[in-house]
C-alpha cells in the first residue's frame, strides 16, 4: 500500500469513528489550529520568506491573518451553521416538520497552490473541520519550505489522523487521485482542473475548482484617477503578481492612458521605492520556469514602466505596458506577474463587448464615480466576483462567496459558504400518520376533483405565524374530513 493510499485509509477509518462529528470536536481542532499560527508565526514566515521573499508583515497580513478571522468565526457560528435550518412551508405540509440538516460529506481531498501556500491550503481546510469531515492536505510542491513546515506543523496542533498532509509532486498527487474520496477541493489552474475532475468522475466525486483567468480592470474617464491607479497598482503588483484574482489589465479610454500610466508609476514609487528590487514589500517570481514564461509575454509589447528584470533573482520589476493589442502574447494567458497592460476601448460599451468576448474571469473590477457604469457592468457581464472602486479586498469578506464561474472554477467558500460546500444539505420532512383526508387527493382513483384540491393546496403560499397556524390546522380537519367523506368518493 502506498503512502498515499495508507494516509486515505487511516483518515476514512478516523471518519467511520465519528469524532469528527460532534461540535466540541470541531472547535476545539480549530482552536488548535489557531493556536499553530500564534505559536508558530515566526516559522511559517520563514519558510515564505524562502519560497517567495515575502516578508513577515506581509506574510502575516496576506497569508494568516484572513485564516485566523476565518477561524474566529467558524467557532463562534459552528452551533449556528450546523443546526437544523427550518424552511418554508405550503398548506399540504402546514402540519409537517421542514428543516435542512447540515451533513458531514466525509474524506476530502484539499490540493492547495503555490501562490498563498498557507491561506489558500487551510482556507478549505477551515471548512472541512468545521463541516465534521476528515481531510487530507496536499500543499504545493513548488513551495518547497513551506510544504515541510506545513507537513511538520499540522500534526503537532490538529488530529492527525483525521487530516494528514500528503507531501510531493506530480506523481503522489496522482497517485492520491487514483483514492475514492467524498470531494475533492482544488486550487490552481484550469488545465490541471480538467484532469482533477476526469479523476474524481469515477467515483462520480464532487469538486470545488478555484481556478484564475484574466480579471479585466476598466478605469472610467468619470472617477478619481489617482486614487483607482493606487488601488489597482496595490492589487497587481501584491505578491508580484502572483494572485488569482489580481487585475489582469486595465481597460480606458485613450483620452486618460497617459494619466494612468503616470499614476500607476508613481503608486509604484510609493510603494516600493525607486528601486522595487531592494524593497523587502516586493516579492519574487516563484522559480525560473514562471520567470521565462512571464518575460516571453512582453516580446511584442511596448513597456512603459518597469522593465527591469534578472533571471538568477527571478526578479520582475513592475512593469505597466502600453497601447496593448488584443492579439499580444500578454493576452493570451493569465499573466500571473508583474506585468500591466493597458488597453485602449471607445468607452463602456467597448469594454463590456470586449470582457464578453472572453473566458469569465474569477474577478471583475471596475472604477467609476458614475452609478450607472457600475451597474451595467454588474449587469452586462459575468464573474466570480465583481468589486467597483477596488481591488483583491472582497476576498477577505467572509459574508461573501468566493469562486469562479465557467473557466475561473465552480463552487465557493469562505465563511459559512464553505461550511455548506464541504457538507451535504440534507433536506427532511417529518410527517405524522394523520390528515389522511387531505392525503387521500393523491391516491388512486384520480378524479378531477381531486385534481382541483390538490392544485389548491400546492398552489396556495401561506405565512402565519403559530397562532395562524393552529387556526388553519383545525380548519384544514374539518376540509379533510369534508373531503374524504362527500368529494372524493
Amino acid at each position: 500500500m502506498s503512502r498515499e493510499q495508507q494516509a486515505v485509509a487511516r483518515a476514512r477509518k478516523a471518519f467511520e469513528t465519528g469524532r469528527s462529528k460532534s461540535l466540541d470536536h470541531r472547535i476545539r481542532q480549530l482552536k488548535n489550529l489557531q493556536k499553530l499560527f500564534v505559536e508558530k508565526q515566526s516559522v511559517i514566515s520563514d519558510a515564505i520568506k524562502k519560497d517567495l521573499n515575502k516578508s513577515v508583515l506581509g506574510t502575516q497580513l496576506y497569508e494568516t491573518l484572513g485564516l485566523e478571522g476565518e477561524i474566529n468565526l467558524a467557532i463562534n457560528k459552528l452551533k449556528e451553521w450546523a443546526a437544523p435550518r427550518p424552511v418554508e412551508k405550503n398548506l399540504v405540509t402546514i402540519s409537517d416538520t421542514l428543516y435542512i440538516k447540515p451533513q458531514p460529506l466525509g474524506v476530502v481531498l484539499i490540493i492547495g497552490a503555490w501562490n498563498y501556500p498557507w491561506a489558500v491550503t487551510i482556507q478549505p481546510l477551515i471548512g472541512a473541520i468545521a463541516a465534521g469531515n476528515a481531510a487530507v492536505v496536499k500543499p504545493s510542491e513548488v513551495c518547497v519550505h513551506t510544504s515541510k513546515v506545513m507537513e511538520d506543523l499540522l500534526p503537532l496542533y490538529i488530529d492527525k489522523e483525521l487530516y494528514p498532509v500528503v507531501t510531493g509532486g506530480v506523481s503522489e498527487t496522482q497517485e492520491l487521485l487514483r483514492q475514492r474520496f467524498d470531494h475533492i477541493f482544488y486550487t490552481g489552474n484550469s488545465i490541471v482542473a480538467k484532469l482533477i475532475m476526469e479523476a474524481a468522475s469515477k467515483y462520480l466525486t464532487p469538486v470545488t475548482l478555484e481556478l484564475g483567468g484574466k480579471s479585466p480592470c476598466y478605469i472610467d474617464k468619470n472617477c478619481d484617477i489617482t486614487i483607482a491607479c493606487r488601488r489597482v497598482a496595490w492589487g497587481k503588483y501584491t505578491n508580484c503578481g502572483q494572485t488569482c484574482i489580481a487585475p489582469d489589465y486595465i481597460l480606458c479610454e485613450p483620452s486618460i492612458q497617459d494619466r494612468v500610466i503616470a499614476e500607476v508609476k508613481k503608486a509604484i514609487k510609493e510603494f516600493y521605492t525607486d528601486n522595487p528590487k531592494t524593497c523587502p514589500d516586493y516579492g519574487r517570481i516563484i522559480n525560473q520556469r514562471h520567470f521565462k514564461r512571464i518575460m516571453n509575454m512582453l516580446d511584442d509589447s511596448t513597456v512603459a514602466v518597469g522593465g527591469d528584470n534578472e533571471e538568477s533573482d527571478c526578479y520582475i520589476a513592475p512593469t505597466v505596458l502600453r497601447d496593448v493589442k488584443p492579439e499580444a502574447k500578454v493576452m493570451q494567458e493569465e499573466i500571473f506577474g508583474p506585468l500591466l497592460p493597458i488597453l485602449s476601448v471607445n468607452g463602456l460599451d467597448e469594454a463590456i463587448k470586449f470582457i464578453n468576448k472572453g473566458e469569465k474571469p474569477l474577478a471583475l473590477y471596475v472604477f467609476s464615480s458614475d452609478k450607472k457604469v457600475i451597474n451595467r457592468m454588474t449587469e452586462e457581464t459575468s464573474s466570480g466576483g465583481l468589486l467597483a472602486n477596488d481591488c483583491l479586498v472582497h476576498f477577505s469578506v467572509s459574508s461573501l462567496p468566493f469562486g469562479g464561474v465557467g473557466n475561473s472554477g465552480m463552487g465557493c467558500y469562505h465563511g459559512k459558504f464553505g461550511f455548506d460546500q464541504l457538507s451535504h444539505l440534507r433536506g427532511c420532512l417529518i410527517k405524522q400518520l394523520k390528515m389522511e383526508g387531505v392525503n387521500s387527493m393523491r391516491y388512486p382513483p384520480h378524479t378531477l376533483k381531486k385534481l382541483g384540491w390538490a392544485r389548491f393546496f400546492i398552489m396556495k403560499n401561506v405565512d402565519l405565524g403559530w397562532i395562524g397556524r393552529m387556526a388553519l390546522l383545525a380548519v384544514l380537519a374539518v376540509v379533510a374530513a369534508v373531503v374524504l367523506q362527500n368529494y372524493l368518493h
